[in-house]
C-alpha cells in the first residue's frame, strides 16, 4: 500500500469532520422537533398537529 500524502488525509479529515457535524446538528434540530410536538400536545390536548 502506498503512503497517502499529507494534503489527502487534510481533506478526508475535513470530510470527516463536517459530516459528524452535520449529523449531529441533525440529531439537534430532530430531537427538538421531537421535544416541542411532545409539549405542545400536552398543552393542547384536543388538537391534532399532523393535520396542519
Amino acid at each position: 500500500m502506498k503512503p497517502v500524502s499529507r494534503r489527502t488525509l487534510d481533506w478526508i479529515y475535513s470530510v470527516l469532520l463536517l459530516s459528524i457535524v452535520l449529523l449531529s446538528w441533525g440529531y439537534v434540530i430532530y430531537a427538538s422537533t421531537v421535544a416541542a410536538r411532545r409539549q405542545l400536545s400536552k398543552e393542547f390536548p384536543d388538537r391534532n398537529l399532523g393535520d396542519e
